[in-house]
């Protein structure tokens, strides 16, 4: 799949999913809530982007991210990024019983991803917070079918 660029000022409607595409498995409709914006105008590296309904997120980080379990990427926490070639899009579904809001307060922001190039469990962890920077570690934790929310949320917990 090619990369397609928006170079206006909102991310492009993704195409229409259809389950041949994605294996065989079921693709549900999709409001885009993951983007992956690549950025080699400021040295190449990758802006992830997450909505939650009216909450928007975004981190650079500095290479692809990983399909890889237990793999860490340093994650800067930067202003919403609009410009660049998506790399992916997708939905985004958190895993907890937190808010995401609450989640970023508290450091630890741990979703599910379904995009066309990103499918998977992943944890955003804050390592270091100053006035200026939020530096932040993007950890894999699973990429393969099986349900997400059993592999990665604690006991008990529900997706959000």
């Amino acid at each position: 799949m090619a990369d397609r660029d928006t170079r206006g000022t909102t991310p492009p409607t993704p195409y229409p999913r259809r389950a041949e595409d994605h294996g065989g498995r079921p693709v549900a409709p999709r409001n885009p809530s993951l983007y992956v914006i690549t950025r080699p105008e400021h040295g190449l590296h990758y802006d992830l982007r997450l909505d939650f309904g009216e909450l928007s997120v975004c981190w650079a980080i500095p290479q692809r991210p990983s399909h890889t379990p237990g793999d860490k990427l340093l994650a800067i926490r930067t202003t919403e990024s609009t410009l660049g070639a998506v790399w992916d899009t997708g939905v985004v579904a958190g895993l907890g019983t937190l808010s995401p809001t609450r989640a970023l307060d508290e450091g630890r922001l741990t979703f599910r991803l379904d995009g066309d190039r990103l499918h998977g469990a992943f944890v955003l962890v804050r390592a270091y917070r100053s006035s200026e920077q939020e530096q932040w570690l993007l950890i894999t934790k699973e990429t393969d079918s099986t349900d997400h929310v059993a592999a990665v949320g604690a006991p008990g917990e529900e997706p959000w």
